[in-house]
């Protein structure tokens, strides 16, 4: 299979838009990721692929903890600015509003789908990238929020729940709001 032929394939592939970040202030740094998984469960752990030619991933193989922040369809400018699509870099990313810190010094998006704190556990080089497997350390999420995807060249977003259970789960809930 072609390169070409393949990149079409995969961008029919939707993938949650993720920020992987790495550092204290102010030497923080991240990048716009959609290549993310969680791998196991004991011990917890994720792997993301981060390019080599990638800023970021030189600062993730030295400090050896990183985040993983998953983001929500209101993150759409932030994805595009990690991503390189701005005038801001490394530390200027990084607005004091928005983003906290985990114990490790990784830096949390404070409204994220979730954010994971990871400790570099192990690295495998394939091809251009490398698989960057973490242990998570800690973790927490926004139960309300919605998660930012991107297919095709576009942002989507999941739009409802199909499976049985949640909407039995949904209308006991409404019905319980209703009673109250």
């Amino acid at each position: 299979m072609s390169p070409q032929a393949f990149r079409q394939l995969m961008r029919m592939h939707p993938a949650a838009a993720n920020i992987v970040a790495t550092g204290k202030a102010p030497n923080r740094t991240g990048m716009t990721v959609s290549a993310f998984m969680s791998l196991g469960v004991e011990p917890p752990t994720v792997v993301c692929a981060i390019n080599r030619s990638a800023l970021s991933y030189a600062h993730m193989s030295d400090n050896q903890v990183f985040s993983v922040n998953t983001l929500a369809t209101h993150h759409v400018q932030l994805a595009l600015l990690f991503a390189g699509q701005g005038a801001l870099f490394g530390d200027e990313r990084f607005d004091r509003e928005l983003w906290d810190e985990f114990d490790s010094g990784s830096p949390c998006l404070r409204d994220a789908v979730m954010s994971l704190e990871c400790r570099l556990i192990r690295q495998v080089e394939e091809s251009s990238h490398s698989l960057m497997i973490g242990e998570v350390i800690s973790g927490r999420c926004n139960e309300r929020a919605a998660p930012l995807l991107y297919r095709d060249g576009q942002w989507v977003t999941t739009c409802e729940d199909l499976s049985p259970a949640s909407a039995a789960r949904s209308t006991a809930q409404n019905g319980a709001a209703v009673q109250a």
